[in-house]
């Protein structure tokens, strides 16, 4: 430990043991009669009360909406604030998630606790993965998160659950859930689930089973073209675990998707033709392949809890033009995990302490049919340590997390972060966090090759990022209402862009940018139940993002908000919901040289979509869900059509 990194570490320790013994002759903010209040998971070591997270988060509790089964997830995530989408077209292409306007790399997404950024492609997450996933509940936690996630979590991190966290351990008979759903543009969905919970000795056993299978004609990708760019999807999940009295449990769970969607591609034909720069028809083809494994045990040893998860991301693409195979990417990312934590209580207050060792290994393959030059192999490790540090009452909260991280490929990184909340009154809160993210280049980045169009760049720098927010949060007397109001700011070293060069081919290669990116902006929030019957959630981002020098940085919108209204009728048999999504105006890159500028205005757009559930008896669930009802004409990536309108039906039967 160097000495810089000591002196820190005391510095932050004092800080945190006067606010705990600060803490220690706080009042006491909620009193015993209030409602259970949700539990934050992702914030933190171990889950926490969300009126104790400092944290900017946001949840969404897909049982607020109409049931159904889940296909395009683009339609759940938009309603969330600070996060966009840039989708290359119709459902089944790939979708990119931004928050507050960080890279698609920088925000790093977990299914079920396991690492889902794909490590092949660009170590994004691909929101189209989740086709047909039955979500359960979303977390969003914003703000840079590597000293607690490591890379990929500049932006922040999304925590997506497909079961309900707290399910019920009482043995029942198996449950069978089977669901079919069709609709427009040929569109055709399968699935069936099966869970069941039994008593094994002194222990619980949950096992679980899903299987979806997808298939529709989708749309055209283009604006210039009429047919039809298909898409087929195979998802199945399985796992079970045992869980003792005392805490202790061992499980195992797996997931695979596989994804086929027809492209289109960009004219980059010399000389140019009247769609130069524009996305065309075409017979391309891609094929993309996840698996996400883990493994995980917790143990109670003492005052101390011993938990330890092996996991492994594997993903493999390939692409095909006119029917022959053109290139592909497979890569794995290998992680163990070893973790121990405490708390104990002093006086009112609860401290809790975790420390933990991580261990991943990157591999990476990039094979070209046509160029085999272009083949490429590489792999490296990382060794981090990291250490948390909780203290909190009933009104108030600190934390101060740090991570070291050794990696045989770049320098050594320390990070670090620091979050509190306070209540100042009875339903008002003000909370602040500080933090420092990294992202190491990718591979493709790195070593990746497309002959004649892209060159990896091996003397890339990883960048850095440093970030604060800080907002208020409320509500009403009688809980009808919630209100939040953030201000967040960050910047970020090093950001590593496409440079590209000059037609025809625009050949092009990662670089590092010198100066700094800036992003900051303000992001507001209300929840209001009207009555039993009706609820209404609305939000809206202000972003202001751009590069060194000034200049907007592309597939930001600098406003961007939903409303949402929930109805339940039929005592409880219906639900509806009604979404209203708004994208602002935007800039993106162009190449079209009869134009006098690399960029290109994308208009702003406002989205309806809609859902409506009625469980007809205790099995039967029928539903309708449609997106796009006003049938817009719009675009989320520069010439890359997205869908009209779509509209589905459905019906969902358990059997027990």
């Amino acid at each position: 430990m160097t000495d810089r990194f000591a002196s820190r570490f005391r510095s932050l320790t004092v800080l945190a043991l006067t606010f705990a013994s600060t803490v220690a002759f706080a009042t006491q903010a909620p009193d015993a009669d209030t409602d259970i209040e949700e539990v934050i998971v992702v914030a933190h070591h171990a889950p926490i009360p969300s009126h104790l997270v400092g944290s900017s988060i946001s949840v969404l509790d897909t049982q607020d909406f109409a049931d159904r089964i889940t296909f395009d997830p683009s339609a759940l995530f938009r309603s969330l604030p600070s996060l966009n989408l840039s989708q290359t077209g119709p459902p089944g292409s790939l979708t990119s998630v931004r928050l507050r306007g960080s890279e698609s790399n920088h925000t790093l997404v977990l299914i079920d606790g396991v690492e889902a950024n794909d490590p092949a492609n660009g170590a994004a997450f691909d929101l189209s993965q989740l086709a047909g996933t039955s979500i359960d509940r979303v977390e969003v936690l914003r703000g840079p998160q590597s000293a607690r996630y490591g890379a990929e979590a500049l932006g922040g991190v999304i925590a997506i659950y497909t079961k309900p966290i707290s399910s019920s351990d009482l043995p029942r008979d198996p449950d069978l859930t089977l669901g079919l759903e069709t609709g427009s543009r040929g569109f055709h969905q399968g699935h069936v689930s099966a869970e069941m919970i039994e008593q094994v000795g002194a222990a619980v056993s949950r096992s679980h089973f899903s299987l979806t299978r997808i298939l529709t004609n989708g749309s055209d990708a283009s604006f210039l073209g009429s047919e039809s760019d298909g898409y087929r999807n195979r998802t199945w999940s399985a796992g079970s675990s045992l869980r003792w009295d005392d805490g202790s449990e061992i499980g195992l769970s797996a997931r695979t998707t596989r994804n086929n969607v027809d492209t289109d591609t960009q004219d980059f034909a010399f000389p140019a033709t009247p769609t130069q720069g524009l996305v065309i028809d075409g017979d391309n083809h891609t094929a993309a392949r996840q698996r996400l494994v883990n493994m995980r045990g917790r143990m109670m040893s003492g005052s101390w809890t011993h938990t330890l998860m092996l996991s492994q991301n594997a993903s493999k693409t390939l692409s095909r033009v006119d029917g022959e195979d053109d290139s592909g990417l497979k890569a794995s990312l290998r992680k163990a995990d070893w973790a121990v934590s405490r708390d104990y209580e002093n006086g009112g207050v609860t401290h809790s302490l975790a420390l933990g060792i991580q261990y991943e290994q990157r591999r990476f393959r990039n094979f070209n049919a046509a160029t085999p030059a272009a083949n490429h192999r590489a792999r490296d490790n990382q060794l981090s340590q990291f250490v948390e540090y909780l203290v909190r009452n009933d009104a108030r909260s600190l934390s101060i997390s740090t991570r070291r991280d050794h990696n045989d490929r770049f320098d050594n990184l320390t990070t670090w972060r620091v979050t509190g909340t306070q209540t100042l009154l009875d339903q008002v809160r003000v909370r602040a966090s500080w933090g420092e993210g990294s992202a190491n280049p990718t591979f493709f980045e790195l070593f990746g090759f497309i002959p004649a169009t892209f060159a990896g760049n091996p003397n890339l720098k990883p960048e850095s990022s440093k970030g604060w927010d800080i907002g208020l949060s409320g509500a009403g007397a009688d809980s009808q209402y919630t209100w939040d109001l953030t201000y967040f700011r960050s910047r970020l070293h090093d950001e590593i862009v496409t440079s590209f060069g000059p037609a025809p081919d625009y050949f092009s290669q990662p670089i590092n940018l010198g100066g700094t990116s800036q992003r900051e902006g303000w992001e507001a929030s209300l929840t209001a139940d009207l009555n039993e019957h009706i609820a209404v959630d609305a939000n809206f981002t202000l972003l202001n993002s751009e590069e060194p020098g000034g200049r907007r940085e592309v597939r930001r919108p600098r406003r961007s908000g939903a409303l949402n209204t929930h109805l339940v009728f039929a005592g409880g048999k219906g639900k509806s919901s009604l979404s209203l999504i708004y994208n602002g105006e935007m800039q993106d890159n162009e190449f079209i040289t009869a134009t006098p500028t690399d960029r290109a205005e994308i208009k702003a757009v406002t989205l309806l979509n809609a859902g409506i559930s009625y469980q007809s008896n205790e099995r039967t669930t029928l539903f309708f869900r449609g997106q796009n009802l006003l049938n817009k004409e719009y675009q989320q990536v520069f010439s890359f059509r997205a869908p009209g309108v779509t509209a589905s039906v459905g019906v969902i039967l358990t059997l027990h």
